[in-house]
């Protein structure tokens, strides 16, 4: 199985459990939208090449009335969105959408896909308008009992393990396990849920996992946790016989003096997401890199040069210069000694201007065409990297090895505007040295 799969493949993948499926490039805002089902396939959604201000529109359109404000703040603003990632992990979040003029629950999962240049959101959402249906239908069947209705609740979520704990006594039964917490030997009832606790953990816990939940599990860090958001969740790993397991827990009150612990087993779940976002990172980054040279290609270029515009537009103090490099005589290479030969050529090409600038990212940005960004220490010394470039040039000539020309250009603050206008001249440059190098031929 080819592990480097296309964005298109991980979409795929992902459409197993999300119905639309949005990829959001952090610091571009492009966002590519993969609906695979449902409401999103019939939904006329703005669609620019900006993720953020689609959503504003979308908002107007098609959030339904009550949730706007919650969308708005948490979805529609990239600020707040990417924070509570990059804080967190992950964002899971629920609202509810107009089809066919009703209102139809949605859930939504956030998570960070990181390439070697950027960084970027994996968006998931998922249709839950039927469970969040049940649920309601469940808390009003269940109003003869506050305490019944909780544990309802409670059962209508997958769960692995459940406990109730009596908070007076601090005493608690296990209801129900499944195969994997029974093999743990947790007792099954006891008299101190919260020391119990501790004890089962230094065997049942996995050791990294141990510290952080014993204090989020302290009776007072636990209550307080209820008290005031009225649920605790927390994701952590289970020594199983088959090695650590991904579980979650989620706490709520039953009444005032019982909680509610269910437990369940989400190891497949978060071991498919790390594998998705691994793959995401792999195809992201395998789509800026040149196949041949196995540097940076004409898409990684277009976006560092999109990065300095900004610096340049915003006034900031930016300093680099540019430095392009051409191949010599690459087409009369191909057409006497053929194509394998001409891409060992290329290759050569690229170990050299790498080999030069050894702390600029280079990029190949065309046949036999690259460009290096010099910056900080390579651009320090950015007249003598040329002159080595140029004894080097003059070696292989006489050697029948590659020869290439270079022209670099300094970003002038005073009469440069943009990226463009550097390389405009360091391309000049390049041309002037080409046709001195042919001339030197002769």
């Amino acid at each position: 199985m080819n592990s480097l799969l296309s964005i298109e493949d991980i979409s795929l993948a992902l459409s197993l459990d999300y119905e639309c499926v949005f990829f959001v490039d952090i610091e571009s805002d492009n966002y590519a939208m993969f609906a695979f089902s449902g409401n999103h396939k019939n939904l006329e959604l703005s669609e620019t090449s900006n993720f953020w201000a689609d959503s504003r529109v979308n908002l107007e359109t098609v959030v339904y009335q009550e949730d706007k404000e919650w969308f708005a703040q948490n979805i529609a603003n990239k600020e707040s969105l990417v924070k509570a990632v990059q804080d967190e992990g992950v964002f899971k979040g629920k609202y509810r959408i107009l089809a066919n003029g009703e209102p139809v629950w949605y859930s939504m999962k956030v998570v960070l896909g990181q390439g070697a240049q950027r960084d970027y959101l994996i968006i998931g959402v998922t249709n839950i308008d039927k469970q969040e249906r049940e649920s309601l239908a469940l808390k009003q069947k269940a109003s003869k009992s506050e305490l019944y209705g909780q544990i309802v609740m409670a059962l209508a979520e997958r769960y692995d393990a459940l406990y109730m704990v009596d908070l007076e006594t601090n005493h608690y039964v296990q209801y129900k396990s499944e195969r994997v917490f029974c093999e743990l030997s947790i007792a099954l009832e006891g008299d101190d849920f919260f020391n119990q606790l501790k004890k089962d953990a230094l065997s049942v816990i996995y050791k990294d996992d141990i510290p952080l939940l014993t204090a989020a599990l302290e009776r007072s860090v636990l209550l307080k946790e209820l008290d005031d958001h009225g649920v605790f969740t927390f994701t952590y790993r289970l020594n199983s016989p088959d090695g650590p397991l991904f579980v979650k827990m989620v706490a709520v009150y039953s009444d005032k003096k019982h909680i509610v612990i269910s437990v369940t087993n989400i190891d497949s779940q978060i071991r498919r997401e790390q594998k998705i976002r691994e793959e995401a990172s792999i195809a992201y980054e395998k789509a800026r890199r040149d196949g041949l040279t196995g540097i940076k290609n004409k898409t990684a270029y277009g976006e560092f040069e999109a990065k300095l515009n900004q610096q340049i537009l915003s006034g900031e103090d930016v300093e680099f210069a540019i430095a392009i490099c051409d191949v010599n005589g690459l087409k009369d290479v191909n057409d006497t000694r053929g194509h394998i030969v001409g891409d060992e050529y290329i290759k050569a090409a690229s170990r050299l201007v790498c080999n030069t600038f050894r702390h600029s990212p280079v990029f190949r940005v065309g046949g036999d065409e690259f460009v290096a960004i010099l910056r900080g220490g390579d651009f320090e010394i950015r007249e003598k990297l040329q002159n080595d470039f140029a004894e080097t040039v003059k070696r292989n000539a006489l050697d029948g090895q590659v020869v290439m020309a270079c022209g670099i250009s300094v970003f002038d603050k005073t009469c440069d505007h943009s990226v463009a206008d550097v390389f405009k001249k360091a391309d000049a440059l390049m041309y002037q040295n080409k046709v001195s190098l042919k001339g030197a031929r002769r």
